[in-house]
């Protein structure tokens, strides 16, 4: 028996040799000839060390930072823990949360009766805040000690002492670990056995969230304190641990810091009693079969898309296929900044959210990753969004300028906010997110309309566009056609043109023997009536449903086509002293063509008539050339020429006195129709 343990203590210091040759210590001011370096910790990032510097009359907690070229920085007090208290107290194992911004350490005052307790410190505005004791369902009446936060934030792990007869001269303690729930801490509970099988401390727990390094005592006393790997096969469940034999020798190794690629490692190693023992940091690449899986690191920055501004923001990651959230994390509150981990074969939805703010949403997946890989990825959320509103009516699509309206669904309340009109009937309108909103389109002559628009949920877009129709109010318009002399109705084409929209409506109405039909027309909409009928002098007239007082119904009075009967055309016009016709005149123009070919039995003079401005002679050759202009462009539209004698009377013929007036000189400018036969069919 004592052979094999000499044969076995051999073997250790053999290789303990062979694999302390790989084993780097590190330089000055980690080391010093000057303290000595206790409970080393290195973050994740591998850009940060804490770690306590043991001298003769204190012990001190400092931070150094890993400069461009490797080295490190000379340490800095952490001034917060250092001058925590008036009474004497001790530190030990201290550790960085995951993204560097909270320290985690035990504490025991130097008191009778004291007991080690776990404390947090945290980093704001780039300063370490105030120490606090944690939750009082982890710290109990015994010590714990070693605290340590997993990557995901939603379990503590931590060692609490306890009495083991096996190992009398080491200070044993118990890994425990506690889940959060709802926001809280649960009761802690112990690792189950295999881990929990000797003296156990130090546990930390890699970014794969599942491969667990720690200090234990086992087996064979003599070989002091030792690293050992295990690894999570389910929530309870742990393959068995074993050392990590090329770092174990006859020192004792302890306080493992594992960052992120998971190749290497940091830890103490001490050797020696009292005086004479000696406390140093190393670092060495943790062999294949020792590694964590591999992840993937998030990192960036969350900011306000309007200034650029940090954000505190969260993040969940989500499982796609259950929606279950697997893990949150928050983004430091003055930085905006965040970090995570993905773990190997898995696909994962990322969320991003903040009160007030949009949604940012990404999936992901590490079903083939091959090596640890870092991804940064800075994000903008947004306070509030654009909304491109546009109006328009329901019937013809035409854009209308309205009046638009923002309310606070929950209080009914209009709100203040600005609405910019970008073209007509198109608006923009900025809106905080976090509310409901009603938003309504007001415009005379039209029925209001409204949507509502909910912004207090999942907001993914900075843009949303949105159509709202108006319904304009309808009129019921009576027209009534008769004949001037007999009072009977007369059957004809009534021709509806919108002035605003050029849209024209054709009504035949076949009169009843009252001869009055009842057509719908848009409010606030002026309209120009032609009627046509065979036999009958055409009508044409202006209805305007702008006013709110206009008349809602027109009582035409149609005059039979026969000798003598003359018709005034009262929209033909003339360039300026000239016969070539203005285009104003060609609507007028083909309402004449269209009573023509209408009544193809009539026939009729063409007169054309001028002021008393300018001598008698120029007037009357002006005026020919006027009516024969007319007479012209009716031959050019298919009008029988043997139908239309065209005659100019200067200013031979006034019709309206005195003629010396303006007004009554551009009435006299005039060209009129009188019918001169009609043929019997």
């Amino acid at each position: 028996m004592i052979r094999l343990i000499l044969l076995k203590l051999l073997l250790v210091f053999s290789i303990g040799i062979i694999y302390s040759q790989n084993q780097i210590k590190l330089p000055s001011p980690i080391n010093s000839t000057n303290f000595k370096t206790i409970s080393p910790y290195v973050s994740y990032d591998g850009n940060k060390l804490i770690y306590i510097q043991k001298t003769k009359n204190s012990d001190i907690l400092v931070e150094s930072t890993r400069n461009v070229d490797g080295t490190w920085s000379n340490p800095i007090s952490v001034d917060v823990v250092n001058v925590f208290d008036s009474i004497k107290y001790f530190i030990q194992s201290p550790v960085y949360s995951q993204d560097g911004n909270e320290i985690f350490f035990s504490l025991k005052y130097d008191k009778k009766d004291a007991n080690f307790d776990i404390y947090s410190v945290k980093r704001l505005n780039g300063k370490w805040a105030d120490p606090e004791k944690i939750s009082k369902i982890i710290n109990s009446s015994k010590n714990e000690t070693d605290p340590f936060l997993s990557p995901d934030g939603k379990f503590f792990y931590f060692a609490r002492n306890y009495e083991n007869n096996d190992f009398k001269k080491f200070d044993c303690y118990k890994i425990f670990v506690s889940e959060k729930k709802e926001g809280e801490w649960q009761k802690p509970v112990s690792l189950p056995f295999p881990v929990n099988s000797g003296c156990d401390r130090t546990p930390r727990i890699a970014a794969d969230n599942k491969t667990l390094f720690f200090t234990s005592v086992r087996d064979d006393a003599n070989l002091g304190y030792d690293i050992y790997f295990a690894k999570k096969i389910t929530k309870n469940s742990w393959i068995s641990p074993i050392p990590i034999d090329t770092i174990s020798n006859m020192a004792d190794e302890s306080f493992p810091s594992i960052p992120l690629s998971g190749e290497k490692i940091y830890f103490q190693k001490g050797s020696g009693k009292g005086k004479k023992r000696t406390e140093s940091m190393f670092e060495f690449n943790i062999p294949t079969q020792y590694q964590p899986e591999k992840t993937v690191h998030f990192y960036g920055i969350i900011s306000d898309l309007n200034d650029n501004s940090p954000l505190s923001a969260t993040i969940d990651i989500v499982d796609p296929n259950t929606s279950i959230v697997l893990f949150s994390v928050v983004t430091d509150e003055i930085s905006g900044e965040y970090s995570f981990f993905l773990q190997k074969g898995k696909q994962y939805r990322i969320d991003v959210f903040r009160e007030g703010f949009s949604h940012y949403f990404f999936n992901y997946r590490t079903k083939r990753l091959k090596k640890f890989t870092e991804v940064k990825k800075d994000i903008q959320l947004y306070p509030e969004v654009n909304l491109v509103l546009n109006v328009y009516d329901n019937e013809i699509y035409e854009p209308l300028s309205a009046e638009i309206l923002v309310f606070d669904f929950e209080t009914k309340k209009r709100k203040n906010i600005k609405v910019k009109k970008t073209n007509k009937g198109s608006f923009n309108i900025i809106l905080p997110l976090g509310k409901k909103y009603i938003i309504e389109a007001e415009k005379s002559h039209y029925e209001d309309n409204k949507f509502e628009l909910d912004l207090r949920g999942v907001v993914q877009f900075s843009e949303f566009e949105r159509d709202l129709e108006l319904q304009i109010k309808k009129i019921d318009y009576e027209i009534s056609l008769s004949d001037s002399e007999t009072g009977e109705g007369v059957e004809a084409t009534v021709e509806i043109t919108n002035l605003s929209t050029n849209e024209k409506i054709f009504k035949t109405v076949k009169t009843d023997k009252n001869g009055k039909i009842k057509i719908k027309l848009r409010d606030g909409t002026r309209y120009e009536i032609s009627v046509t009928p065979k036999g009958y002098a055409f009508y044409n007239t202006t209805v305007d449903l702008v006013d709110e007082n206009a008349e809602h119904s027109i009582d035409v009075k149609l005059d039979a086509l026969k000798k003598a009967t003359k018709i005034a055309l009262n929209d033909i016009n003339f360039e300026f002293n000239s016969a070539d016709l203005n285009k104003s005149s060609f609507d007028e123009l083909k309402m004449l063509i269209k009573l023509l070919q209408t009544n193809p039995q009539i026939k009729i003079e063409l007169s054309a008539h001028t002021d008393d401005v300018g001598s008698a002679a120029y007037n009357l050759k002006l005026s020919e050339k006027r009516a024969m202009s007319v007479k012209e462009y009716l031959f050019n539209n298919d009008i029988n020429p043997e139908q239309v004698v065209s005659m100019g009377y200067g200013e031979s013929k006034p019709a309206f006195y005195p003629v010396e007036t303006e007004e009554n000189r551009a009435k006299n400018r005039r060209v009129e129709l009188e019918i001169i036969e009609v043929i019997e069919e």
